[in-house]
């Protein structure tokens, strides 16, 4: 079966509102944990890593030589229509509060066919915020929270349900 591209709609943001302390989780260990769904995110940054190219001139070359350097988990934002009482965003609101790692999961609306489950895509990080943009009368009250990941994105493709 051929892929096709997806659009964001329908996905879904979950937290995992127990800290976790082994860095870094593979897909099982995500797979094993507890999730809560954060309702009413309108918006999900950009994701993934951004490793540090690093380069060093040598007399004997006139082309700079470069490598790879130490590469960041990225941090996301996720923006959402403030409801106070959310469970999902009481539980961002609370990790915001800690210094510790979280774990989240966003789940895709991407599965081929009936018989398939959804692209999920995991990280572990700390958690910032909420920020709360202003706006004018027409404007939804928001929150914004800042994740920064402390590992590599687990990303699960879809599969046969079993």
């Amino acid at each position: 079966m051929v892929g096709k591209p997806d659009t964001q709609a329908g996905a879904k943001f979950y937290v995992c509102t127990s800290p976790q302390t082994a860095l870094p989780l593979d897909a099982t260990a995500f797979g094993a944990l507890t999730w809560v769904q954060v309702k009413k995110v309108g918006q999900l940054s950009d994701m993934g890593t951004d490793t540090n190219v690093v380069s060093y001139d040598t007399l004997d070359t006139d082309v700079t030589q470069k490598g790879k350097g130490v590469t960041n988990g990225g941090n996301w934002t996720v923006e959402v229509a403030r409801v106070y009482d959310d469970a999902g965003q009481t539980a961002m609101r609370a990790a915001a509060l800690t210094g510790y790692d979280y774990a989240f999961k966003v789940e895709y609306a991407d599965a081929p066919s009936a018989t398939y489950t959804n692209t999920i895509l995991y990280n572990c990080g700390l958690v910032t915020g909420p920020q709360r943009p202003g706006g004018g009368v027409e404007d939804f009250i928001l929150e914004q929270f800042t994740l920064a990941m402390n590992q590599r994105d687990v990303i699960v493709d879809p599969a046969v349900i079993p």
